[in-house]
């Protein structure tokens, strides 16, 4: 008889995290919104907002309290029962295969698919020769990996033998991959005459005949020459991935003229509608379901391309299903990249650390894709630097899309933002967290439109066309760091410990848009963004980021609450922490009365899809809309049932009882049973667009150790403390669960490179790229501290504002520090390898 060992109660909380939570009033803040007023009123329109939308973050049952998931949307990943789109199964579907172009830039001079076409089991073959028009198959090829046929067969091994017998005729073109192909002076035209290089519209205020744009404040030649130093760096970055954990994948599924479609993107409504736009048919006649995917983290939206391809496929093999999968030696072609970067710095400073002036050149390749626009966030030190240029270089190549890839222009320019200001710290022999705060914005920071220059725009809160920083705890963001990591063990001059292994300590800063809390409906803010809209900006629930969230809140007989939103799930288990907000609205303590379904168009209404760490701010912010109009609802049905004023009720784990008298109550199902079974609310927000309060951003930091071996250059990843500027943190367990995946997917950008076949390094071929693609695993994770400040953003709910993109910027930049610190070998391009290392240890000792 075997004997049991001791039993252990699983508590759902926290390992590695810290939540430091500020006082509601405080004097250190302000745009004026953590006084005593229960009021806030928004710049030179005197727009009132009630304070924490009535709801502040005190006496709290659940929000900010550590919470497993949903069962429905934890169980069935648990059980493989999750019905991905790489998992959609019929008996009689087919499966679809790509023939992809071998060549970076090629024309298709013929194509034939006879051949293929008679081996047995092959049931349809797509080419450019029989796509609609609404969504033509390419014949002018522009990268590696682009889709030049897809075979529809019974088996993927016969689709893939159907792809070796279509017989392609191309003309391989001149092609431009690189920065250093794209930028020299024969490089070959990609645009058609209109160079590679993307340029404004002449009449754009940030036009530049020379350049993709320019941007500037005051007068930076006379910053540099009140300088007491100047100096130039250059950093460059090879490009970075994040794989998303599911292969890219769709299927379609046609019943007469009714499409079902199973997808793998960020959102329900706007795919459906680019969908139906593809097939040329209406919206209404598709299904449109994503429930679960294997985290797209922005790179996978790009799958999008394929989905009216194969729609089209199943339509003429109908009533047979159709499912793509793609492999991983195919993937990286429809991923969206960081894009590889050149960054030049001209920096001025005086002794006592403040930056002068700072003139920052940038060169990227944008793919196949072009824009005058984009190149990183520089808010960060920008909105303190009283003279600043920024200009701009976006060049079309013949490689993958730039785009979002767990954040958007973060980590990739962040790589030579945070190194150059530790090389202005070391140069002024200043610490380097100091300098920082130096040049950093700080609650009350005041910045004229003109100062942030494209980063900011009018908005309701602007007082004398300027904005003020609030909510921003950039202050405790630093403390906390240095105080988790042991900064003061940092070593005070790089290299310096002795023995062959040396540690050493660096951080970095990161800022992104976390904090853009919406307008929900009811609000004057709102009413003006959906006029804003309704002039063609957002479009609506089918537009971008800036469209319609909606949700559908629903109470039925048995005291059951339903939330009905369009929301995939990417394993951030936003569903739990937004369903927390709903379930805190209306007096639970438990989340046992709470259900959710999402992800499918017959089941949620219309709504934009997720973007940008925004989700729990925007998609949130409809489900508390609706969550405070069901409680307001509640009340008043209680008040007549009972003759107890609204005021003088309580509610409590769906009991409505009278303050004075327990005896008078009701119940949650009881009200809904009343009204014929069911009580439901709408609730909207709306993303702020031009209109919202921008400079409750928050921000974040990441402090790390590593060691290096002086011998070999290898290194490892020892510590992080990951802090985060959250607003109030809905979940410190699911935040913490988040923040170690961004820790990792940062610090792998930072080590990896786009995985091309260094075989071919000339054509940029990567049909083999992913399988010396290094992933982080189990042994690379370092010992991690999540620190989350709650900095009580007063303009929202319980005073959250999201944290998903606040450090994850930093991580890269961070660690290249820490290695310098360790030993004094500075990495200024990317990546990071032990072969560098080893390269400028050598470099050391023979100097």
């Amino acid at each position: 008889m075997s004997q049991q060992g001791p039993k252990y109660k699983i508590e759902a909380k926290p390992h590695n995290s810290v939540v430091i939570t500020q006082p509601m009033v405080r004097t250190f803040s302000t745009g004026g919104g953590h006084g005593p007023e229960d009021t806030l009123v928004e710049g030179d329109e005197r727009i009132v907002t009630k304070k924490w939308q009535g709801y502040p973050p005190v006496d709290l049952n659940l929000v900010g309290h550590p919470r497993p998931p949903l069962p429905e949307v934890a169980l069935p990943r648990l059980t493989g029962k999750a019905l991905y789109a790489s998992r959609v199964w019929f008996a009689d579907m087919l499966h679809a295969k790509v023939l992809a172009s071998p060549h970076p830039r090629a024309r298709i001079r013929k194509l034939d698919v006879s051949k293929a076409s008679q081996i047995p089991g092959v049931a349809y073959i797509l080419t450019y020769q029989n796509t609609p028009k609404t969504c033509p198959l390419p014949q002018e090829l522009n990268f590696q990996g682009q889709v030049v046929a897809i075979v529809a067969a019974e088996t993927e091994d016969i689709a893939e033998d159907a792809i070796e017998l279509i017989d392609v005729d191309y003309e391989v073109l001149p092609f431009a991959t690189t920065l250093q192909q794209v930028m020299a002076p024969n490089a070959p035209d990609l645009r058609g005459g209109r160079g590679n290089l993307a340029r404004l519209r002449p009449d754009d205020p940030l036009y530049d005949p020379n350049a993709s744009f320019t941007a500037s404040h005051g007068d930076v030649e006379k910053g540099f020459a009140e300088a007491d130093l100047v100096r130039e760096f250059t950093y460059t970055y090879a490009g970075g991935v994040i794989l998303p954990m599911q292969p890219s994948s769709c299927a379609a599924k046609w019943e007469g003229d009714h499409l079902t479609f199973w997808a793998m993107c960020q959102g329900i409504y706007p795919e459906r509608e680019a969908l139906a736009r593809g097939l040329g048919i209406d919206p209404e006649r598709i299904r449109f379901i994503d429930k679960w995917n294997g985290g797209t983290f922005g790179a996978a939206q790009r799958n999008a391309v394929f989905y009216p391809w194969i729609a089209t496929i199943a339509k003429m093999v109908q009533p047979r299903p159709v499912r793509l999968l793609l492999p991983k030696d195919q993937e990286l072609a429809h991923l969206q990249v960081k894009p590889e970067n050149i960054v030049k710095f001209k920096v001025g400073a005086m002794r006592d650390g403040r930056i002068t002036a700072c003139h920052r050149t940038f060169y990227q390749a944008f793919g196949d894709g072009s824009s005058a626009q984009g190149g990183g966030r520089s808010e960060l030190y920008l909105h303190v630097v009283p003279n600043w240029k920024e200009t701009g270089y976006n060049y079309t190549t013949n490689s993958p899309r730039q785009g979002a890839c767990r954040s958007n222009m973060q980590q990739e320019f962040k790589w030579s933002w945070e190194q150059m200001m530790d090389e202005m710290a070391e140069a002024i022999g200043m610490d380097p967290v100091k300098f920082r705060l130096i040049n950093v914005q700080h609650p009350g920071t005041r910045v004229s439109h003109a100062q942030g220059g494209p980063t900011v725009t009018p908005m309701p809160e602007s007082l004398n066309q300027s904005l003020t920083y609030d909510s921003y705890a950039v202050e405790e963001v630093c403390a906390e760091g240095q105080k988790t990591i042991g900064w003061e063990q940092r070593n005070a001059v790089p290299g310096s410990s002795p023995g062959r292994f040396k540690r050493g300590l660096g951080m970095a800063l990161s800022q992104h848009h976390a904090g853009r809390v919406g307008y929900r409906e009811g609000e004057v803010g709102f009413e003006k963004r959906m006029a804003e809209m309704a002039g063609g900006d957002g479009g609506g629930a089918g537009g971008g980021e800036e469209g319609v969230f909606q949700t559908d809140l629903e109470l039925d007989a048995n005291g059951l609450i339903t939330l009905r939103s369009a929301m995939p799930d990417s394993g951030t288990n936003h569903d739990t922490g937004m369903t927390t907000l709903v379930a805190e609205i209306l007096g639970y303590t438990t989340l046992d009365h709470m259900r959710v379904l999402w992800g499918d168009s017959d089941q949620a209404p219309p709504s934009v899809k997720w973007n940008s760490g925004l989700t729990t701010q925007l998609q949130g912010g409809a489900h508390c809309s609706a969550a405070d109009k069901m409680r307001q609802e509640l009340l008043q049905r209680a008040s007549s049932a009972l003759g107890v004023e609204t005021a003088q009720l309580q509610i409590r784990d769906g009991v409505i009882s009278s303050k004075t008298d327990p005896r008078k109550r009701t119940t949650f199902a009881a009200l809904a049973r009343a009204n014929g079974g069911m009580l439901r609310q709408r609730g909207r927000c709306v993303h702020p667009g031009s209109i919202g309060r921008a400079m409750n951003r928050g921000i974040g930091g990441c402090f790390v150790e590593v060691e290096v071996d002086t011998w070999t250059g290898d290194w490892r990843f020892l510590r992080a403390a990951y802090c985060h500027d959250s607003g109030f943190i809905i979940n410190p367990l699911l935040g913490e669960a988040d923040m170690a995946g961004s820790l990792n997917q940062a610090a792998q950008v930072a080590t990896e490179a786009i995985p091309w076949d260094k075989e071919f390094p000339g054509t940029r071929h990567y049909s083999v790229g992913f399988l010396s693609y290094r992933l982080p695993t189990i042994k690379d994770i370092p010992e991690l501290k999540n620190v989350f400040i709650n900095s009580l953003e007063p303009r929202w709910f319980f005073g959250y504002k999201g944290f998903a993109e606040t450090a994850i910027g930093s991580p890269p930049g961070a660690l290249a520090n820490a290695i310098y610190n360790a030993c004094g070998v500075r990495i200024r391009e990317h990546p990071i390898t032990r072969e560098k290392i080893l390269a400028g240890l050598k470099t050391k000792r023979t100097a």
